[in-house]
């Protein structure tokens, strides 16, 4: 059984079809069940067995408003994490995790690697480095993927925006200092789910 967390996001939604599509056995939720107390966690998976995978997308993803409800985004990226974490330490569950490149200071010149030492800047970015380093000092089974400018057709993103502007005016100004990798949801729910199928 496949338990996916945040069914309802941008990526969840996607990850949720592509697990319908192939006919795999899941359980999905949302706000449902508050991952960010760890009773309902435990609780949860008690009612639930046996889950042999998680696949983790929910997340506090408003970057800017991440500075002024840091609070809330520690909760989500960091705390949750660890509640889903600690729940099933010592079972055999595999966790799928969705970080972020905002883990790093963005002044490198070229790509990102894993191996390179994170330094995060901002609120958003430091919460989800805790979050990893929860999965990381806890769990002996995971993968964490690091995502950076996810796009889709469910929820607000870059790629939306700018055809909505499109549409809507004759000319863009928009800032040129920014480079960085688009990840489609679809995509990247076939490669997740393809992942699982093959254990």
């Amino acid at each position: 059984m496949i338990w996916l967390i945040g069914s309802r996001g941008m990526l969840g939604s996607d990850i949720e079809i592509e697990l319908r599509n192939r006919n795999l056995d899941y359980i999905a939720t949302d706000i449902d069940v508050d991952i960010t107390d760890a009773a309902q966690v435990r609780d949860f998976l008690d009612k639930n067995r046996p889950i042999n995978w998680i696949i983790n997308a929910a997340a506090y993803t408003d970057v800017d408003k991440a500075e002024t409800l840091s609070n809330k985004a520690f909760a989500l990226n960091a705390e949750a994490v660890k509640n889903i974490a600690e729940a099933v330490k010592d079972n055999d569950v595999k966790v799928i995790h969705f970080s972020t490149d905002y883990v790093f200071d963005g002044r490198a010149d070229t790509p990102y690697k894993e191996t390179d030492t994170p330094a995060p800047v901002s609120v958003y970015g430091k919460s989800k480095l805790e979050g990893e380093q929860h999965i990381k000092n806890i769990l002996n089974q995971y993968f964490i993927f690091r995502i950076s400018w996810l796009y889709g057709p469910n929820g607000k993103n870059f790629v939306n925006t700018m055809l909505r502007l499109f549409r809507e005016r004759d000319s863009l100004n928009v800032v040129n200092d920014q480079i960085g990798a688009p990840t489609y949801t679809k995509y990247l729910a076939s490669n997740i789910v393809g992942l699982i199928a093959r254990d």
